[in-house]
């Protein structure tokens, strides 16, 4: 545990390292969670020299590879040697999916919303990300077109500049670099889609506190699994208790309808 952090309780929130109880909403409690969440991690790395455990997002500049980080590697190595799997049937993609929860030690229904909200449960979907400017309008080249930043893959909708970058772990905690077999092999999209579930659960869990309910760890473990860092600011409801943002809606409307199985 984190020292510092601020629990909610019946009268407010107690910081843990004191016997005090301070009145705090539940945002004030959010942020100051995940400021200290963040550092805690930086400083593991740092002791650690492990600068990729960070956050999803810094995985982008691995270190040099050592033997653990092989061994991870070597497990998606392994997959990415078999042909691609033909395109699945629903069943088989929550058998999949489920199978993978149980092994990283998350919700079914977490990992279910997830894929229902980023793709409908469609392992070919490709969805491209445009640019915008300052008003957040759509850029165009010189011919007319659209200019697309990035691109999404698959069934867990992987966002281009993870793939050939980004560290995530497998569920034996061995690291693995997720390959361009992600865009072709929905098996390994769905390998690589919950890794990143698993370590964007682990931080919302760790500074939402254990006063936070099933529902608002899954929806901050969605909005960290598109904002990273950000993802506190993209939870915000309204007078009905449902989510302001958009894609964050869109993943609380699927995960309250999710199959728990």
């Amino acid at each position: 545990m984190c020292a510092g952090l601020l629990l909610p309780g019946r009268f407010g929130s107690a910081r843990r390292d004191s016997p005090l109880c301070r009145i705090a909403p539940r945002s004030i409690v959010r942020k100051r969670n995940h400021e200290i969440v963040s550092q805690h991690f930086a400083h593991l790395a740092h002791a650690h020299d492990l600068h990729a455990e960070t956050l999803p997002s810094d995985y982008r500049h691995p270190q040099k590879e050592s033997a653990y980080l092989l061994l991870g590697q070597g497990t998606e190595k392994q997959h990415a040697a078999q042909p691609p799997p033909a395109t699945p049937s629903h069943k088989e993609i929550l058998d999949y999916l489920g199978q993978l929860a149980d092994q990283y030690d998350l919700p079914r229904k977490l990992v279910y919303g997830v894929a229902d909200a980023e793709s409908s449960f469609n392992p070919d979907l490709v969805s491209p990300n445009y640019k915008r400017d300052h008003h957040h309008r759509i850029v165009h080249d010189e011919h007319g077109n659209p200019v697309v930043k990035s691109k999404d893959y698959g069934l867990m909708q992987i966002n281009s500049p993870r793939i050939g970058h980004d560290l995530v772990r497998d569920m034996n905690g061995h690291r693995f670099k997720i390959e361009d077999n992600v865009i072709h092999d929905w098996k390994a999209n769905a390998r690589a889609g919950v890794a990143i579930i698993k370590h964007a659960h682990d931080v919302v869990t760790l500074s939402e506190g254990p006063g936070a309910s099933s529902e608002d760890v899954a929806l901050g473990t969605y909005s960290y699994y598109n904002h990273d860092h950000s993802w506190h600011k993209f939870l915000e409801r309204d007078k009905h208790g449902v989510p302001k943002d958009g894609a964050v809606r869109n993943f609380y409307n699927k995960f309250r309808i999710s199959p728990i199985r």
